[in-house]
């Protein structure tokens, strides 16, 4: 289940009773359909001096929540700072627990963590120091949801059930079933399934109470899992299909999707194989539609089972080579999530921090006081510039001011949204290299005798425990990058049965233990001088990768004695059985733009360059020296 968030509901605040003109101006801009007159009447509230304090931060709070937090994170952390600004000196700690809680969300969904989790500490200790129940209860929930995130699942039920705890006292029917929903998955996932069926049965009857229909079809969905283990599959299946009706009803895609998928495998555990395919050939392709990484790698899996099952090996491999595609996808973000754990553990997981409101407290009292004398500092330097320069001065000034804070706040951002992107990027290029590596294996194996396509197997299984491993990080060794092309041009060598022979050279200046590269960044390079350059060879071939440092800059040079770019391509042939078909790659379009994100990193030059040979194709790459 996700983080509990509460939207704001369309009712106006008790200050506003005695102003009807602000109260009128608040509700349209609550429940006007129209997104930019919603954020344009919120705006002219806050940017009316002679409003309330109050009025004024509210608007602000709903531009941050409503008009940006869910589609430009960025802007949302940037107006919650205003409101938090405002709230701090005016000493209104509920809007600073508010605007927190907006910076808390925008952390999170980037990712980090560390900081999310940070802000969600100081907004509680906010919200406990007024006594505010519930915002202490949505604090509560989402430092459960971090912790739940990072499957530290024991602490994730703490702060789940001091959060539901809090709900009951204020009676929030609807947050009490979010909670007993989150506290039955942690217990589910810890493998106390009785315990979290308890949870399940008392969330589902709530949400049945609130006609919460959306709610209901996820815990019956949860309840339908516990029989399924038991194999109770008639129990199971019941609930899957009531399940199962509640999601169409609403046209939620994912939630169809992974209902027809659990179905699906009901009947492919009854031996009911036509109808496990065609119930995970409809969840297919809903996930497809939806981009669910976790629904098409499921969906695939039980096709995959299914097809082998009735003899169809054709779509069985199909279905095989998604599922492994896919699971790649999904294994990389789940790697990268337990990076960010380790890194959470060691700033954050410390004595006490689970439980100890007091330590939370005193991370705020630093960041206050630190706050503070930033706010000193800013207005003694104002009045230093309107005593030498006057109002005129003090206007370029603090223009000035707001003009470098939005460009540090730009380029820490962009900072952001490259690491962020390298790591989507990065996710790409290994189901892009495992495609292609299958395939090869698919050839060899129907080609060649089975002592040969054993130790193939053999040495794919090392290549790619290399490249999973290495893709567990932005940048690796040099030396283990390269003893990762190593392996896969050996089976590629191995796969054109020796067609070509290679040779891989570093400068002696060089220590590859201590250069740092992103993983297979050259990898599209190298495959397309064996794809292209020596299928279209007539004799044997060679390809030759070098890597030389110029300055700070590192160079790879690829070059291969093939039949080159601009070689007159023959006609098109069907392939023979067995043969792979090469597909339009999308490597060194993927290659590109990591470079420009390198680039944007780590400073330097990243680029790529073709060269044309005499006989053959050059290809040298550029990016700046990491060094571990």
């Amino acid at each position: 289940m996700g983080m509990v968030i509460l939207r704001p509901m369309c009712a106006i605040p008790h200050f506003l009773r005695r102003s009807p003109a602000l109260a009128g101006a608040l509700a349209y801009a609550l429940c006007g359909h129209a997104q930019t007159p919603y954020l344009d009447s919120l705006w002219t509230l806050w940017k009316d001096t002679s409003n309330h304090d109050t009025v004024r931060l509210r608007a602000m709070h709903l531009i941050a929540w409503d008009g940006y937090l869910f589609t430009q994170p960025d802007s949302a952390y940037y107006f919650a700072q205003l409101e938090y600004d405002l709230a701090e000196r005016k000493g209104l700690k509920k809007e600073m627990a508010n605007a927190l809680n907006v910076q808390g969300i925008t952390y999170q969904d980037q990712g980090d963590l560390a900081r999310s989790i940070d802000h969600y500490m100081r907004s509680l200790a906010l919200q406990e120091e007024i006594g505010n129940k519930r915002g202490i209860a949505n604090a509560l929930g989402n430092i459960g949801t971090i912790y739940s995130q990072q499957k530290d699942l024991h602490n994730s039920i703490i702060y789940y059930t001091r959060c539901l705890a809090m709900q009951e006292e204020i009676a929030d029917e609807r947050g009490i079933s979010f909670s007993l929903g989150n506290i039955g998955n942690g217990y589910y996932e810890m493998g106390d399934k009785a315990k979290a069926m308890e949870f399940f049965t008392r969330s589902l009857a709530l949400k049945e109470k609130l006609n919460d229909e959306r709610g209901v079809a996820l815990t019956l969905g949860n309840i339908a899992g516990y029989h399924y283990s038991l194999k109770d599959y008639a129990r199971a299946l019941d609930l899957y299909q009531r399940s199962l009706a509640l999601h169409e009803k609403l046209g939620n895609g994912i939630g169809i999707s992974t209902a027809l998928t659990s179905i699906g495998k009901i009947y492919l555990e009854q031996q009911d194989h036509p109808d496990a395919i065609a119930f995970g050939s409809r969840a297919l392709t809903l996930a497809q539609e939806a981009s669910n990484m976790h629904g098409i790698e499921e969906a695939a899996n039980l096709l995959y089972t299914a097809y082998k099952a009735t003899g169809n090996n054709a779509q069985a491999l199909k279905m095989h080579e998604l599922y492994i595609e896919t699971r790649d996808r999904v294994n990389s973000e789940t790697n990268q999530r337990e990076v960010m754990r380790q890194e959470y553990k060691y700033a954050y997981e410390k004595e006490a921090l689970a439980d100890s409101l007091q330590h939370a407290a005193a991370l705020v009292q630093v960041e206050n006081e630190r706050t503070i004398e930033q706010l000193r500092a800013d207005r003694n330097r104002n009045r230093a510039l309107a005593t030498g320069g006057g109002a005129l001065l003090l206007l370029a000034g603090g223009g000035a001011w707001f003009y470098t804070d939005r460009k540090r706040r730009h380029e820490r951002f962009e900072k952001e949204a490259a690491t962020l992107e390298t790591q989507a990027l990065r996710s790409q290029m290994n189901p892009h290299f495992i495609f292609n590596a299958l395939n090869s294996i698919g050839a060899y194996v129907q080609r060649n005798d089975a002592d040969n396509a054993i130790s193939y197997l053999t040495k794919f299984a090392r290549v790619m425990r290399s490249v999973l491993e290495n893709s567990r990080h932005s940048q690796v060794p040099l030396q283990d990058d390269l003893d990762t092309l190593r392996g896969y041009m050996e089976l590629e060598r191995k796969r054109m049965q020796e067609k070509f022979d290679f040779t891989i050279t570093v400068d002696p200046d060089i220590d590859p233990e201590t250069i740092m590269v992103p993983p297979l960044v050259v990898q599209p390079f190298v495959e397309n001088a064996i794809w292209h350059g020596m299928a279209g060879k007539e004799g044997k071939g060679h390809i030759t990768l070098k890597v030389s440092k110029h300055g700070e800059q590192l160079r790879w040079t690829i070059e291969d004695n093939g039949s080159g770019r601009h070689a007159k391509k023959a006609p098109a042939t069907p392939p023979t059985a067995g043969e792979p078909v090469k597909k339009t790659s999308l490597g060194t379009t993927i290659t590109r733009s990591r470079l420009d994100l390198v680039q944007k990193q780590h400073g330097g030059q990243a680029g790529f360059r073709y060269e044309d040979r005499a006989e053959g194709t050059r290809v040298v790459v550029d990016m700046p020296v990491i060094r571990d």
